[in-house]
């Protein structure tokens, strides 16, 4: 089975992620494969936008595949993994076409990060949101800045602090959701949402959204250093290494 499923409706591209595990952990495979077709809506003209989901009844992305994540130590290696996630998200935010996040069950941390890569974000009365990296030793840097440029300082550290489920009320309310739909039709709604979105002029929205991602992305570069220090500090921690061991176990 593909790691990523693809099809293209009506000029718009539904990458559907297909980890082993149902809760799609993002593997190092499954991450490139996310690159990938990140290139493809970009460079192929015949797609006019992209939809990334788990499917209507799998999750989203629970976060860092914890099989690959655990073998991971020493502060070349953590500094190397850095980079790569900065890059990874840096490359969905330069897809200059409507991009629209299907988020179904889970989307911690890292998966919660994709989706915040997004430009939409179509979610259901069982998406559950969740930052809880710092409750379990890990930092929290990068999704602080996401969360932090999007929503605010009072919202973001409500978030990475409280370390809970986000509700849906206020999912939506602050736009983490921008629009929330019965589960069935998750997909179908952020199809709907991405043909919309790809049926603007395509000159005038590559450029806006240009524009507004370019400081963002920008930002996403300039707290690396920052987000390397923290993690190789958390790292070295024995809570990490447990909440890793923890997971592992189930």
């Amino acid at each position: 089975m593909p790691i990523l499923e693809t099809e293209v409706r009506d000029a718009v591209l539904i990458a559907r992620f297909n980890h082993a595990n149902a809760q799609n952990p993002l593997s190092l495979e499954l991450e490139n494969a996310i690159r990938y077709i990140c290139r493809e809506t970009e460079d192929n003209p015949a797609i006019r936008a992209l939809v990334l989901t788990g499917g209507n009844d799998r999750s989203f992305c629970v976060g860092g595949d914890f099989n690959e994540m655990a073998q991971i130590s020493g502060r070349a290696a953590i500094e190397t993994l850095i980079d790569r996630l900065i890059d990874f998200y840096s490359t969905i935010l330069n897809v200059t076409k409507p991009t629209v996040a299907a988020v179904g069950g889970y989307a911690i941390g890292i998966g919660f990060q994709i989706a915040l890569s997004c430009d939409w974000r179509v979610g259901s009365p069982e998406t559950k949101l969740l930052m809880w990296e710092l409750k379990h030793g890990i930092a929290c840097t990068i999704g602080g800045y996401m969360l932090e440029s999007f929503f605010g300082r009072a919202a973001m550290t409500d978030l990475i602090y409280g370390c809970e489920i986000v509700p849906i009320a206020w999912a939506a309310d602050h736009k983490l959701l921008n629009e929330v739909v019965d589960s069935n039709s998750l997909v179908e709604n952020a199809i709907a949402r991405a043909q919309m979105l790809g049926g603007f002029p395509e000159v005038t929205f590559r450029r806006t959204k240009e524009s507004v991602n370019r400081g963002f992305i920008a930002g996403l570069h300039a707290i690396a250093p920052q987000a390397k220090k923290a993690h190789v500090a958390s790292a070295a921690t024995s809570a990490v290494q447990q909440h890793f061991r923890h997971v592992l176990k189930q």
